[in-house]
């Protein structure tokens, strides 16, 4: 399984449904990974929020527009 870490302090984030997700931007400053448990409130995580669902998974009935 892969860990994901925290974009502000490093640590690994010990529940992904905490995580704040923000855009990716190239000002932002990344904090070295670490085996340490992050703890920050909540975890920041610089890029788009993971989808729902896989990409043939149509989210609207038939005949609807998105």
């Amino acid at each position: 399984m892969s860990q994901i870490h925290c974009h502000f302090c490093g640590g690994v984030i010990q529940d992904a449904a905490t995580i704040e997700y923000r855009p990716p931007r190239a000002s932002a400053q990344y904090a070295m990974p670490q085996a340490s448990p992050c703890t920050c409130s909540p975890p920041i995580v610089y890029e788009h929020p993971p989808m729902l669902g896989g990409p043939d998974e149509d989210q609207t009935p038939d005949g609807e527009a998105a």
